[in-house]
């Protein structure tokens, strides 16, 4: 049904603009033709806006109906400046076509605000309009957004968090408080400050430790992996996530550990 409705979509426009082109150029005024492919699609954009919301409930509504009410209302407006003037309908419909993108942009900054593009993926049924779904496409590609908690303060030219699509990346945590930029000296407080930190940074960007998927584990002795687990398994519940842990020599400002992690919706 989509693949259908895409390809009739793409005949119909390209019908659009050869007629109205050739009209304009031959006879300069808008011909039957023109008419007559312009209305087949307008009425495909209606039935892929009415396909937009399989579910109606609250913002899905408006825009379910927001959108009919938009594509009709400009239709009409076409045909009575056709009518009128065809340089007139040209300058609209290139308006138009801006106005669009521009309702499509304010879609996006919402849900970017939200710090969830992918409730735009799954709000609407972009498959059915080819400026939407190409500007989803661009969208999904430069999705990018650095993740920094109001109290962290990174200390050199890196985001603490990224959030890409439905995936965290988590920058090394160390057992600093960044409010008081203090360092605890017990190894059990370091890395409960450590888990602290790296909770920070998921709730900020949406996440919890149930999201996680990977821990990267850095220590600099070894034999206190006994402690570092029971502080561990009081953030982390079966299934627990993928991880490694690796003795080194020296971490950062001599603390005695430090950890990354991946988390995924």
């Amino acid at each position: 049904m989509k693949l259908y409705l895409d390809i009739f979509y793409k005949l119909s426009w390209i019908l659009t603009v050869i007629t109205g082109f050739s009209s304009v150029i031959t006879n300069s005024k808008v011909n039957g033709f023109f008419l007559f492919f312009f209305t087949i699609t307008t009425l495909t954009q209606l039935l892929g806006t009415y396909l937009f919301s399989k579910e109606k409930d609250g913002l899905k509504i408006f825009t379910h109906y927001f959108s009919i009410v938009i594509v009709a209302t400009a239709f009409l407006i076409s045909v009575s400046l056709m009518k009128s003037n065809v340089f007139s309908f040209i300058i609209y419909y290139i308006s138009y076509n801006l106005m669009l993108s521009f309702i499509l942009n304010n879609y996006f900054k919402y849900f970017e605000d939200k710090d969830n593009l992918l409730k735009l993926i799954k709000f609407l049924n972009l498959n059915y309009f080819d400026l939407f779904d190409t500007q989803l496409h661009i969208k999904l590609f430069n999705n990018k957004k650095g993740i920094t908690p109001d109290t962290v303060s990174p200390v050199g030219p890196y985001s603490p968090g990224l959030l890409k699509d439905n995936e965290l990346y988590i920058s090394g945590q160390i057992p600093v408080n960044y409010e008081t930029n203090e360092i605890p000296e017990s190894f059990v407080e370091q890395v409960k400050l450590v888990m602290e930190n790296l909770k920070k940074i998921l709730n900020t960007a949406g996440f919890t430790f149930k999201d996680v998927v990977q821990v990267s584990v850095f220590v600099t002795d070894i034999s206190k992996f006994k402690e570092f687990n029971i502080v561990y398994e009081t953030y982390f519940k079966k299934p627990y996530p993928a991880r490694f842990v690796v003795e080194v020599s020296k971490l950062p400002k001599n603390v005695d550990i430090e950890i990354s992690c991946i988390a995924k919706k």
